[in-house]
């Protein structure tokens, strides 16, 4: 697997940037975060798929639209503790829909934890954000089997990020 943490920092980093600099200053609403979501997709297949996927010569450059590549292969980013006892939210089920999201936090032995990205996350939607958090779907916990499948967030200072090449199918 290849360390891709570097990588994933410059995305945060341009993320957290145009938010705090642009975005957090503007009238709240969803124009505003659909805006900014639609960016955020666009500098995530800019910044990091063009860096992982195969480089195609510029006479293959395509003018398609961003939404065609939701039809190409995206590859697997797994998030991986960098200690053995690291902090991590695992998402609360819901018993209804009018429930509040609700992460509760665990002390669970990670060394057999399979995370796999999914973006960042910060608490604070409205002002200035980190996004200190990466969000993930935990693939396989078999020490802990009623966690899989469940969503996750574990501090960006705990864990690295890296590209399994050997299962790069879609997320």
């Amino acid at each position: 697997m290849e360390d891709v943490t570097n990588l994933m920092n410059e995305y945060r980093e341009c993320s957290r940037h145009l938010w705090n600099v642009y975005f957090s200053k503007r009238e709240i609403g969803c124009a505003r975060d659909c805006v900014f979501h639609d960016i955020r997709k666009l500098l995530f297949e800019s910044l990091v798929l063009s860096e992982l996927q195969d480089q195609e010569s510029s006479e293959n450059c395509s003018t398609e639209s961003p939404a065609s590549t939701e039809t190409k292969t995206l590859p697997l980013l797994k998030v991986v503790p960098d200690t053995v006892w690291s902090p991590i939210l695992i998402h609360q089920k819901k018993t209804n829909s009018r429930e509040a999201t609700c992460w509760n936090q665990e002390k669970v032995d990670l060394s057999d934890v399979e995370l796999i990205f999914d973006d960042y996350f910060d608490f604070d939607e409205l002002s200035v954000r980190d996004f200190n958090y990466y969000r993930c779907k935990i693939l396989k916990f078999p020490s802990q089997v009623e966690f899989e499948g469940r969503d996750a967030l574990i501090e960006v200072q705990y864990a690295n990020v890296f590209l399994d090449e050997q299962h790069g199918g879609a997320q």
